[in-house]
């Protein structure tokens, strides 16, 4: 009886743990110490997300502008990902994407604690 409390307290943590809702009209800044944007490398960048909401006269489309600057802040990519939502976990995670398909994920080194990132925007981050 004891173990089988145990794992119910356990499975559900586990999926408290997993639900987010996404961000809308918010905007963070977050520097990455290395970012893989299509299997290109950059070092110590500065990711910026914003997520729109849809205005429904023009669009019904969610979408997250992404900008990626370096650290004299000159720009190295800049894209509108349409229809996509912005998530921000407890932990500092941050996932771009739709629904099952990741476009970026920024997320804490288990080994050094900074920030890394990934950005596939066609294949998806898995």
């Amino acid at each position: 009886m004891l173990l089988f409390l145990l794992s119910c307290n356990i499975g559900t943590f586990a999926q408290e743990a997993e639900k987010a809702r996404p961000l809308t009209d918010t905007e963070i800044v977050r520097r990455v110490a290395l970012l893989d944007i299509e299997g290109k490398y950059y070092y110590d960048v500065v990711m910026t997300f914003k997520s729109i909401s849809p205005d429904h006269i023009i669009t019904d489309k969610y979408k997250v502008k992404v900008n990626v600057k370096d650290s004299d802040g000159k720009k190295i990519w800049k894209k509108t990902l349409k229809n996509a939502f912005l998530y921000v976990f407890s932990n500092g995670q941050i996932q771009v994407g739709k629904r099952n398909f990741d476009q970026v994920i920024v997320q804490k080194s288990e080994k050094t604690g900074d920030f890394i990132g990934v950005i596939r925007e066609k294949e998806g981050v898995y």
